[in-house]
């Protein structure tokens, strides 16, 4: 059942929905629900109070489409008698709709109905429905605030001393803070009222800079004390992160994209960095502040303080309704922002591909309109934060403009001093600054919460190969693995291997031969157990991978790929990556056997040679003795090679061969080979077709057979043939 969503009391429940899903436009138009509901022999559409609206047998449909316009778009079946359109939609359910189109189309076909994966479904919050940004799965408006809060605070838990001294001096740069406005008073009043000029005055000046230099210095330690509390929690959440990151498996990476992790550890924790040192100490001393002042204007004057605080009801109405408005404005914006950040990174990601098919125009169109989304929702989001600012400074003037009038006709009247009065209208500009910037506060913290709560997503992803319990340690290995009855697909309804079973002994050569998709690099991920398989057991020994500690694990298999990753960094450093402790003795000895070491001292700095980014400074065939020499380093038991000689000419063939069957010796391997005579040294083939194992043999006896290895053979042959490559 593709979606099934809750049925409303009010329609019958006596059918068997095979598809029911909410649409949100009526047939005028109007934002309104409409219930679109599949059944084994027709499709309806209910209204209000489960009014049936439409209601068409399958029989009579001859296909079903979506038509899409700006903003949403309309779900029609095609009849004998023409289009009918069942339901309205807008543009954030069109995903949704679109498998509505698949199982009505599979219905009138008379096929099964589509099997959906996760990906297919649309993404949408449980709670309120809304679409979910790509790489999360937490809604940023139905979010627990409070638990993300506290758990954010939880951090500074190690600093804690640092924090309340940090608190101890905010709450006496608060009260510190409050004193030149009444020394003020002081002055006017006592002062320069009745002319002393006596030491007084002097005394009182003093009393205010010495204020000012009290407070600048605490300001300054308070800072300070900032800066080094937030790099530690920041060090700390980053570590945090990128251990979560390392410890997920592969199946999280395939199906997000490297721009949003990137964004996560960077921009999402400098985010919470800036809640955590500036806004939670800015908050609560902006709390403090508020009330120590309001005390002082009520000891002041309660009457002009009743009405200097007129507007403060008015201010936070205007901010509870128009706060929900800027909230969602800012949520569209950090979208747009994401979205254009994937783009960059996923054309710099293939810019190889990008510059070898001249696709610069089609990449620099694709980010323009990026770009201008994010221009368009920036003048939203930040123009609608200018019209408000001035309605906030307005409604303040107001409460201003009374306490001037009303207080200046009781110092005429001799009701109130001037000193009094200026004091108090200081006090009023000091309580109104934070008030004014109290939605653009909420903003802020909104925006932390939301940066924590996706590094907090990452930090709670479970891995979907965990390491059990019950692990067990094994340093040494023999290299005996065995498969039982396994079946694995990356998507559990779409099994890419299928019930395997396979035994291959210690220091045994295994060459896995199939049609591209047949199942070959699905396999050698799972005896890397980079995925755990959906049924069934592969064991090593024995012992099932499952219960093997996975450090110990990968310290045993060493793996060549057709694709060779090289890290930005030297030769040496390459080479050394799965041994750090290794000697540049032992280095340069792997790179011999690798029959690398003749192409790198050529090089004018040698081991020391810089590879680039993804080694893009070596040619295919060097990348790929640097990772077999990487291999030799590691010096494992069980060994995967996988194309490691596709895509090179003969002669650096010849040269990754002779290294190969030097690395192969006394180990398990497992080896794909793009050209099937590279295969022959193995002590069997496996030949691997849709998923299952077809044929088991060596190279004279499966040729023998003439089955599916000896069509791919003489299939091979006949592509030499035609280039003129002679395969023997």
């Amino acid at each position: 059942m593709p979606i099934i969503e809750t049925v409303p009391k009010c329609i019958d429940k006596s059918e068997t929905f095979l598809f029911f899903a909410k649409a949100d436009i009526d047939e005028g138009g109007n934002f309104s629900e409409r219930w679109l509901a599949v059944v084994e022999d027709r499709v309806l559409v209910y209204g209000d109070s489960g009014v049936l609206v439409h209601e068409l047998f399958l029989y009579g449909i001859t296909g079903a489409r979506i038509d899409s316009y700006v903003g949403g778009g309309s779900l029609l079946v095609d009849t004998v008698d023409g289009g009918v359109v069942l339901v309205r939609f807008s543009a954030a359910l069109t995903s949704k709709f679109s498998i509505a189109v698949k199982v009505i189309e599979n219905l009138v076909k008379n096929e099964e109905l589509p099997v959906l994966s996760k990906n297919d479904l649309p993404r949408q919050c449980p709670s309120c429905q809304r679409p979910l940004q790509e790489g999360t799965n937490t809604c940023s408006i139905c979010v627990d605030k409070k638990k993300v809060v506290g758990r954010l605070l939880s951090y500074t838990r190690p600093y804690r001393m640092k924090m309340v001294l940090a608190m101890v001096m905010l709450i006496f740069a608060t009260l510190l803070e409050l004193a030149p406005p009444y020394i003020t008073k002081i002055i006017v009043d006592d002062v320069l009222g009745p002319k002393d000029v006596g030491g007084a005055l002097l005394i009182l000046v003093a009393a205010l800079g010495a204020t000012s230099i009290v407070l600048a210095l605490m300001q300054i330690v308070r800072g300070v004390l900032g800066v080094w509390i937030g790099s530690k929690i920041m060090a700390d959440i980053r570590r945090e992160t990128y251990q979560s990151l390392m410890r997920l498996s592969l199946s999280y990476f395939d199906r997000r994209q490297t721009s949003q992790f990137i964004g996560r550890v960077n921009s999402d924790v400098e985010d919470t960095r800036q809640f955590l040192t500036d806004g939670v100490l800015w908050v609560v001393g902006q709390a403090m502040m508020l009330l120590a002042i309001m005390v002082m204007m009520f000891s002041l004057d309660w009457k002009l303080t009743l009405l200097a605080l007129l507007p403060t009801p008015f201010i936070l109405l205007f901010s509870v309704i128009i706060w929900p408005r800027i909230h969602q404005m800012w949520y569209k914006q950090w979208q747009a922002i994401n979205r254009l950040n994937m783009t960059v990174g996923d054309t710099l990601q293939g810019i190889r591909v990008v510059k070898a098919f001249g696709q610069e125009k089609q990449e620099q169109s694709r980010y323009m309109k990026g770009n201008q989304t994010v221009m368009k929702q920036t003048i939203r989001t930040d123009g609608m934060w200018q019209g408000v600012f001035p309605i906030f400074s307005f409604i303040t003037g107001a409460g201003l403009l009374l306490v001037w009038y009303f207080g200046g006709m009781s110092v005429i009247s001799d009701d109130l001093s001037l000193g009094t009065l200026m004091a108090f209208i200081a006090y009023l500009g000091m309580f109104f600054g934070p008030l004014q910037w109290y939605n653009q506060m909420i903003t802020w913290v909104s925006r932390a919460i939301g940066s924590a709560n996706r590094i907090f997503e990452i930090m709670d992803t479970p891995s979907e190969v965990p390491t059990s319990s019950k692990a067990v340690t094994i340093k040494d290995i023999k290299g005996k693995v065995e498969l039982k009855n396994v079946t694995f697909g990356y998507e559990k309804h779409s099994p890419v291997i299928k019930d395997m079973n396979l035994v291959v002994e210690s220091g045994e050569m295994i060459g896995l031969v199939g049609h591209s998709g047949a199942g070959k690099s699905t396999l050698i991920n799972l005896i890397s157990r980079f995925y755990d398989p959906t049924e069934g057991t592969i064991s090593i020994d024995g012992i099932d991978l499952r219960n093997l500690k996975q450090e110990d694990l990968h310290k045993q298999i060493g793996v060549v790929l057709q694709e060779t990753f090289l890290f930005d960094g030297t030769i040496s450093e390459n080479i050394a990556y799965s041994n750090q402790d290794a000697t540049p003795d032992e280095i340069m000895r792997a790179a011999k056997i690798a029959n690398a070491h003749e192409f790198i001292v050529k090089m004018v700095d040698g081991y020391e040679t810089q590879v680039g980014e993804r080694g893009q400074r070596l040619s295919g065939g060097q990348k790929q003795r640097i990772a077999i020499a990487r291999a030799i380093l590691h010096d494992p038991r069980i060994l995967i090679l996988d194309e490691a000689t596709a895509s090179v000419d003969t002669e650096t063939e010849q040269k990754i061969q002779e290294a190969v069957s030097r690395l192969v010796q006394g180990r398990t391997t497992f080896a794909i080979a793009h050209r099937l005579s590279t295969l022959r040294n193995a002590n069997r083939l496996v030949v691997v077709d849709k998923g299952q194992i077809a044929e088991i043999g060596t190279h004279e006896e499966l040729l023998v057979q003439k089955g599916i290895y000896y069509k791919l053979v003489e299939a091979q042959k006949e592509m030499s043939q035609i280039k003129g490559v002679d395969v023997g």
